[in-house]
């Protein structure tokens, strides 16, 4: 309390001079009780006020600390004994000093509004000499209400009467409140004037250090850095405290440092490093010389004067950002992370400031990401080898349980030996610990797309948190190389552009911005590449075609496929940028391979998505069965030209066989029978070689016709085709059967057949196994794009021509309309069979796209297959698959040949 002490001394001396007047002993036991209670209430008081003030450390302050239980305790007491003195009597001289007691242990117990609820009441006394006291807490109360302007007219008024009144510890309260105030809210120019106005007041050279001190701190947050080495210069004018004395010499080294005179800064901190009586504050200082020679480039001196105060100060808030500065030093010069990441965690569980301790977190995170990438890379290497060579796993599965063994043997070796395994010397230390082998359960390509992602994020760390672009330009082009099938191909063009302006290679850059703007439409980074380069920016919220493209669903969901497929193709030709230009050739191409049976048509349409809008989830969703349909058409032309290559001397040699016969045959006749019987053989003649000729076109038929209208690979029939070549000599046989029916038919002629179709037969056989060999690998082939886009125009005007509103019913989709209640926690029984326990299901298909794996849902309802989407997400790779699935079938046999039968279907 302001002038408390005096107040209570006069006032008790005035009361015991009243007693003496008094008589009885009764009543002046009551006053006795009555004074004790206030006397001891305000000793309490006192006692947890300087409690407070001895724990504040910051002279300008807007939020009060939440009070210890300890002390908060002894407000209640106050509280519970001013309140008996209040209930004693209003006249009183105590009567006040309780109320304004009372109302300061709820305002330093945070309760805010009971206090100002008590220093209204002492308002009803006017007169009283607690009144301009009174004043200033209702003002403190009303700030911590958040009423401000309340507050602020309140200390403004209050500031003006306490001047005149020459109070000034309330005046030095009002500005203390007021300036922490301005400072809590930012307001650091308005601050520093009120600072200004303070130090016009009659305060204590101890105080006006201080507050000098304080000046200059708010002086460097607005960057005036004159006028605050002004301030900290001129706190040693007066009489500054040890602490405000160490401090102003403190800033003012660390400002020269911040102003460039790193010479004079480092002069300042060694005068302070010298000086004994600081020697307790020698962590900061030297932290401060370590931070010039990291600023300056002087690593190897910097490392080792942090490595010092880490050593002997982690303890201390200097020690913990040391290690800090420390970790740096070894992440960004040294490229030391493993070692940077311990010591980061080292820093963030020191006591070092809160904003060091998350930069430090921050830090850290980064670099167990960095280094689980790697591991997880080095994972994919092995698993990358074991897939090439399964004789490498075998060998490294052998290697490790030989080691386990050597192991065992040497443990009981110890065991019987009565010696421990780390005090053996003779125990066998293997250099290098073998991992246990674990056989990979995915495919190369999928090696090939997490490698390539691994990269990619690797660069990323590189170019944005570790600044080190060299190192991030090396992971971009290694994610490019390791796969096509690369969903960040985009934004790794993108980041290399960035990578050559850092260079300052704008041609390289801009290239690298053009093939983002040209190759990629559809990615919304093409805006950000279309920036550098000067070029139109496209709305990707709202693309104009979308109620085209609405439209013709509409009219694709009413069954009119003829209509719907030719509004498709007119949204590709029309806006061929747009973003649904592959999305409405892929539909198209949907129609015409599953609703209108038009397979071959269906593949020069996906052959233009694919090659117009090859980077689009659509076009890589019918790669594959484009690519299989394309070696199907290869295999099947290969098969046809190399049975007719093989057939046409079979052909020949037969047909000459047949005429030679029949000369003979004619010869003998004419002889007997004259001119009678020539066309009589003549016919037979005919006969056997048109029959001859059908057998081997009807094989040609039959080998062309293996489906050649699906749009699929993999159906390879070769095995059929032999067993086919072989019932040809049967087939010849009942050519014979027909000769022998014939009458006067010479048996040279059966005879002259049958020798030489059975030697063909067999030279037929081997040429076709041959064949087989030669056609297990068929190169894709290149396509002529203008022949293409002749076919898509020819089934553009078809479908021009048959749109006549075809009506043809479908059948309902309760598959795919029942998605989400698609069997649950199957396991895998083997590639691509599953089973809940009781039933199987096979997986066809996997998609990237849910809209293509219902399109799938669909086809194989309407072939009567009961298929369904499983979805599944993949966390490593952040990506979901929409699994189509059918079943479910009661053996693994049945699924598997279900599989078999639709695996050659996609």
């Amino acid at each position: 309390m302001i002038k408390k002490n005096k107040n209570i001394e006069l006032k008790t001396i005035v009361a015991l001079l009243s007693l003496s007047l008094l008589v009885g002993c009764g009543m002046w036991t009551n006053f006795k009780t009555y004074f004790n209670t206030y006397y001891n209430a305000q000793k309490l008081f006192l006692e947890a006020e300087d409690e407070i003030k001895a724990n504040q450390k910051e002279l300008f302050f807007f939020e009060e600390e939440k009070v210890p239980t300890n002390i908060s305790k002894k407000f209640e007491t106050v509280i519970e004994k001013t309140s008996a003195i209040m209930q004693y009597s209003k006249e009183s001289d105590f009567f006040e000093d309780a109320i304004l007691m009372t109302g300061k242990s709820f305002y330093y117990q945070q309760n805010y509004t009971r206090a100002l609820k008590k220093f209204n009441e002492l308002e009803a006394f006017p007169e009283s000499d607690l009144a301009l006291e009174n004043k200033l807490w209702i003002a403190k109360s009303h700030l911590q209400l958040r009423e401000f302007s309340k507050a602020l007219d309140e200390f403004d008024e209050l500031e003006k009467i306490a001047a005149q009144a020459e109070e000034q510890e309330i005046l030095t309260e009002i500005y203390r409140s007021k300036i922490g105030y301005l400072i809590h809210e930012e307001n650091y120019e308005d601050a520093t004037a009120e600072i200004k106005n303070f130090l016009k007041s009659d305060i204590t050279d101890e105080l006006r250090a201080e507050v000098l001190y304080e000046l200059g701190v708010l002086n460097i947050k607005i960057e005036n850095y004159e006028e605050a080495e002004l301030a900290f210069t001129e706190v040693q004018e007066y009489q500054p405290t040890f602490e405000t004395d160490f401090n102003s010499k403190f800033e003012l080294a660390k400002l020269k440092k911040k102003t460039g005179d790193t010479e004079k800064s480092l002069e300042l901190l060694t005068e302070l490093d010298n000086e004994d009586k600081f020697a307790d504050s020698r962590d900061r200082i030297e932290l401060e010389m370590g931070k010039i020679d990291y600023e300056n480039g002087n690593f190897e001196d910097a490392f080792q004067t942090f490595t010092d105060i880490d050593s002997n100060f982690s303890k201390t808030e200097a020690g913990g950002e040391a290690a800090f500065y420390k970790a740096e030093i070894l992440e960004s010069y040294f490229n030391d992370y493993d070692s940077s990441l311990v010591i980061y965690r080292k820093a963030m569980a020191s006591i070092a400031d809160k904003e060091i301790k998350d930069k430090a977190r921050n830090k850290a995170v980064l670099l167990e990401k960095y280094l689980n990438i790697l591991k997880a890379q080095n994972k994919l290497d092995i698993d990358f080898k074991y897939l090439q060579n399964e004789e490498l796993f075998v060998q490294d599965s052998i290697a490790f349980v030989k080691q386990e063994e050597q192991d065992s043997i040497r443990k009981v070796i110890e065991l019987e030996q009565g010696v421990r395994a780390s005090d053996s010397k003779t125990s066998i230390i293997d250099s290098v610990r073998l991992v246990k082998p674990i056989r990979p359960k995915i495919s190369i390509d999928s090696v090939d797309v997490l490698k390539s992602k691994n990269y990619y994020e690797l660069a990323n760390l590189f170019f944005t948190e570790f600044n080190n672009p060299d190192s991030a330009y090396k992971y971009y082009n290694l994610s490019l190389a390791e796969t096509e099938d690369n969903p960040n191909k985009a934004q790794t063009y993108y980041a290399l552009g960035n990578y050559y302006l850092i260079k300052n290679e704008k041609q390289k850059a801009d290239s690298m911005f053009t093939i983002v703007y040209e190759e990629f439409p559809f990615n919304r980074i093409r805006n950000e590449a279309a920036k550098q380069i000067g070029k139109p920016l496209y709305d990707f919220d709202k693309d104009p075609v979308e109620d085209e493209y609405i439209a013709a669903e509409k009219i694709y969901s009413n069954n009119e496929y003829n209509t719907a497929a030719n509004k498709f193709y007119d949204i590709y030709k029309n806006h061929p940028n747009s973003i649904y230009a592959s999305k409405s050739l892929y539909t198209m191409g949907f129609i015409l391979e599953n609703n209108l049976n038009k397979p071959d048509s269906a593949a020069a349409i996906y052959d233009t998505l694919n090659s117009k809008y090859r980077n689009t989830e659509y076009a890589k969703a019918v790669l594959l069965k484009l690519t299989g349909h394309k070696q199907e058409q290869l295999r099947l032309k290969a098969i046809q030209d190399s049975i007719k290559k093989a057939n046409e001397p079979l052909v020949d040699k037969t047909k000459n066989a047949k005429i030679d016969s029949t000369n003979k045959q004619n010869q003998i006749l004419s002889d007997q029978s004259g001119k009678g019987n020539k066309a009589f053989i003549d016919r037979n003649k005919n006969i056997i070689a048109d029959t001859t000729k059908k057998n081997y076109e009807d094989k040609i038929d039959e080998e062309l016709g293996v489906k050649q209208n699906q749009i699929i690979p993999n159906s390879n029939k070769i095995e059929e085709k032999i067993d086919s070549l072989k019932s040809e000599k049967e087939k010849l046989i009942e050519i014979e059967e027909k000769v022998k029916e014939k009458p006067n038919k010479k048996e040279v002629i059966t005879d002259s057949v049958n020798q030489l179709s059975s030697n063909r037969i067999k030279e037929s056989i081997e040429t076709n196994q041959n064949l087989i060999d030669s056609t297990k690998i068929i190169a894709e082939p290149k396509v002529d794009s203008n022949q293409v886009n002749i076919i898509i125009d020819e089934v553009a005007d078809s479908l021009k021509q048959n749109a006549v509103g075809d009506k043809t019913s479908e059948k309902t989709d309760n598959n795919l309309q029942n998605n989400d209640k698609a069997i649950p926690n199957l396991k895998i029984v083997e590639t691509d069979i599953y089973t809940d326990g009781t039933s199987y299901y096979a997986q066809v298909s996997s998609w990237k796209t849910k809209e293509i794996a219902e399109n799938e849902v669909k086809k194989l309802s309407t072939q009567n297959y009961n298929a369904f989407i499983f979805e599944e997400t993949i966390q490593e790779i952040k990506t979901t698959f929409f699994k189509v699935r059918v079943g479910p079938y009661e053996t693994l046999d049945s699924a598997r040949e279900i599989l078999t039968k639709l695996s050659s279907k996609h």
